[in-house]
């Protein structure tokens, strides 16, 4: 193995950081060499020398330290050809009836950094931090090789970059990127623009949950779906017969999915405009519903944005309580990791006596199987949603 500069851990770090856990703080480090370059890989050692693993270093990030492995052994294309069979191994068999599938979790799959999602033969990539930065070209050859995808195109326009004093990047990595990327969901097929969607293109991680929504839905009953992006739990719903209307504000968005509406057969209502404005609308209206999503973009990016996050889900929920019918079902999703299951119920509990009702929680559901939840890493679990069912 090649010499590389060192890091020493803290004292009171070392057990955490030996237990696997990925990132090094800033009050974790007690010592590096100088002229470590950003993003470069270094020995990660406990004061007086005993070997904890390797990982990217950057002086200047908010998360100086994340560890790749804990075996001393070489950060090279082998190594990453390696970790990415590993992650395929682990999808094998357990994401069915679709080809758009998340082939790299990050962390949770020994990538920090790194997103990758791939939508039939063309693949998104987020390289997210100055280590992947540095290894960009072994980690595209290596995504290129593993995947097959024809096509392939860079979403690294998230904050965490500017966090790692790196530019912000989009563009082809390589292959002729269509200017619609299709992919298959079930039996609906579905589309977007690489370059004017959200992130790496679509959520996949509302997978498991659009699925078990469609089971709930009642043909020409109605169907709510709030903050509906490009509408997937409304096209599932649509496609049960549902009567469905997504509400967003973002117009792309709500033109991408009329349009894969139109696609299918199949016809889905549209709002624009601020959720809560619209259900606050929508309730004068008196409109009444069989079933409501309200899944919300991250309200909480900080520990400190939970109690304002909560009281958006408790307004959001108290209107949709009301316009649900007696027996009808309600699901409440988050994306942020600081937000718990229990907050979610705190906001729900609060909501229900705001509507003058009671519900049953009838199911806690996480993110799917292409989107690991590892035991040694508490932040690669960020998907949480709750499933209510109005009492009469």
């Amino acid at each position: 193995m090649k010499k590389s500069p060192t890091v020493t851990i803290q004292p009171q770090a070392v057990r955490r950081i030996a237990g696997r856990y990925p990132f090094g703080h800033s009050g974790d480090i007690a010592d590096a060499d100088s002229g470590i370059t950003p993003g470069e890989v270094v020995t990660v050692q406990a004061q007086g020398g005993a070997f904890l693993g390797r990982g990217y270093f950057n002086p200047q990030g908010a998360t100086p330290l994340r560890m790749l492995t804990w075996q001393k052994e070489e950060v090279d294309l082998a190594f990453y050809r390696t970790r990415l069979k590993a992650a395929r191994s682990r999808r094998d068999g357990r994401i069915l009836n679709t080809n758009g599938v998340r082939v790299l979790h990050a962390e949770a799959d020994g990538f920090p950094g790194v997103i990758a999602d791939q939508f039939g033969d063309v693949l998104s990539v987020q390289l997210r931090n100055a280590g992947v930065e540095r290894h960009r070209e072994l980690i595209v050859k290596a995504l290129r090789e593993t995947t097959g995808a024809v096509a392939a195109y860079e979403r690294s326009d998230t904050g965490e970059r500017r966090r790692e004093g790196l530019d912000l990047q989009t563009g082809v990595l390589w292959g002729n990127l269509p200017d619609r990327v299709e992919f298959f969901e079930d039996d609906l097929n579905l589309h977007f623009s690489p370059m004017d969607a959200q992130k790496t293109g679509f959520f996949l991680d509302q997978r498991d949950n659009r699925r078990l929504m469609r089971t709930l839905v009642r043909p020409g009953a109605g169907f709510l779906d709030v903050y509906s992006y490009t509408g997937g739990f409304s096209l599932h719903a649509a496609k049960q017969g549902a009567r469905a209307v997504a509400v967003d504000k973002d117009q792309v968005a709500l033109g991408a999915l009329e349009g894969a509406a139109r696609a299918n057969g199949l016809n889905v209502g549209v709002r624009w405009g601020d959720a809560l404005e619209q259900l606050a609308g929508l309730e004068k209206e008196k409109r009444k519903f069989s079933t409501v999503v309200l899944d919300p973009p991250t309200l909480a990016k900080r520990r400190d944005d939970v109690p304002r996050a909560k009281r958006i889900f408790t307004d959001g929920a108290a209107r949709s309580l009301r316009m649900l019918e007696d027996g009808g079902h309600l699901l409440i999703s988050t994306c942020a990791h600081y937000i718990r299951v229990d907050d979610l119920l705190d906001a729900a509990r609060v909501a229900a006596a705001e509507a003058d009702t009671d519900a049953e929680v009838v199911a806690v559901t996480y993110q799917p199987a292409d989107h690991p939840h590892l035991l040694s890493v508490p932040e690669s679990l960020y998907l949480k949603s709750i499933l209510l069912r109005k009492q009469a």
